[in-house]
């Protein structure tokens, strides 16, 4: 009777171990986008009207910051965005389990972050596949596949 019990709880604490260690969700979507410090990647845009055109490259933290660069075809460089630039973030934000937001724009008087949402279609250690989404109709697709280039930036 006394070792059932026993072997019942050990068994009890084992599972808890186990389902307590799992990854979650956002955390894995964190490490895919990120990795340990910071990730970069090619960014390609497919519109509503089925045009494909290079974007950006995109770095993500793992703290939520984000830098965006501008592959410049002369130098053959990486020209960062200034901050100021309304087309650069600065931040991302995980929204669920599918979920992200790596498009959002401050606002400079609140500070406020508004977020413009993309749902993660697909991803794995080097290709991303983000749909974007407007007052949930679905539109535009992001491609984002590892960028393997040179990392010295302006």
């Amino acid at each position: 009777m006394k070792t059932s019990s026993i072997l019942k709880s050990s068994l009890l604490l084992l599972a808890f171990t186990i389902f307590s260690c799992k990854e979650s969700n956002k955390d894995k979507i964190q490490s895919v986008f990120a990795g340990e410090t910071s990730k970069k990647w090619y960014c390609y845009s497919i519109d509503e009207d089925h045009s494909f055109y290079p974007y950006r490259v995109k770095e993500f933290f793992k703290d939520g910051r984000q830098i965006q660069y501008i592959n410049n075809s002369t130098t053959k460089n990486l020209d960062t965005i200034p901050k100021d630039d309304m087309y650069n973030p600065e931040k991302w934000f995980i929204i669920n389990d599918s979920v992200v937001s790596i498009d959002s724009e401050r606002n400079p008087k609140s500070g406020y972050y508004h977020k413009n949402t993309s749902k993660i279609l697909f991803y794995n250690k080097d290709t991303i596949i983000l749909q974007g989404t407007k007052r949930s109709n679905y539109e535009g697709v992001l491609i984002l596949t590892r960028y393997k280039g040179k990392t010295n930036n302006k």
